[in-house]
């Protein structure tokens, strides 16, 4: 131990120079570190405070309201799109028209029949019949692609 005393003594300009530098460093440090946790803080409060002076819970609040805006307009326009995809379903598609000759001893086709049906297959079909004397269209209500009998 006595010889330790000695060592220090003997050594103890080097060991205070030794120190110094250390707690230089250790001061050198701790003013990084500062500067570096001032930065940090200063964007924490920018975040938390968000763009307009609102902090983040009155932020996150706003945005779930929003998302409830969101999800009641989008089941709104479900609706109107189910509606939507029920007035088509009921508009003519692809609607047919042959032409043809009814009677031998006419020269050209001059008759007709149409189909105008919706998607689920009901409509009418209009056949309008070309003769010399007289022309005559007939109507025949159809449901899904089968034809009505009358009265029924």
């Amino acid at each position: 131990m006595n010889n330790l005393w000695q060592i220090i003594e003997i050594n103890s300009s080097i060991i205070i120079l030794v120190l110094a530098v250390i707690i230089f460093l250790l001061f050198i440090s701790q003013v990084i570190l500062f500067r570096r946790f001032k930065d940090v803080n200063r964007r924490y409060r920018l975040l938390t405070r968000g763009p307009s002076g609102a902090d983040l819970e009155e932020i996150l609040q706003n945005y779930a309201g929003d998302v409830k805006k969101l999800k009641a307009k989008e089941q709104e326009l479900k609706r109107e799109q189910d509606i939507l995809k029920e007035q088509v379903a009921q508009c003519v598609h692809n609607p047919g028209l042959i032409r043809f000759n009814a009677f031998d001893n006419m020269g050209s086709d001059l008759s007709f029949s149409m189909a105008l049906l919706d998607r689920r297959g009901d409509g009418v079909v209009l056949t309008g019949l070309y003769g010399r004397d007289e022309t005559r269209i007939y109507a025949k209500p159809i449901r899904k692609y089968i034809r009505l009998q009358p009265g029924r």
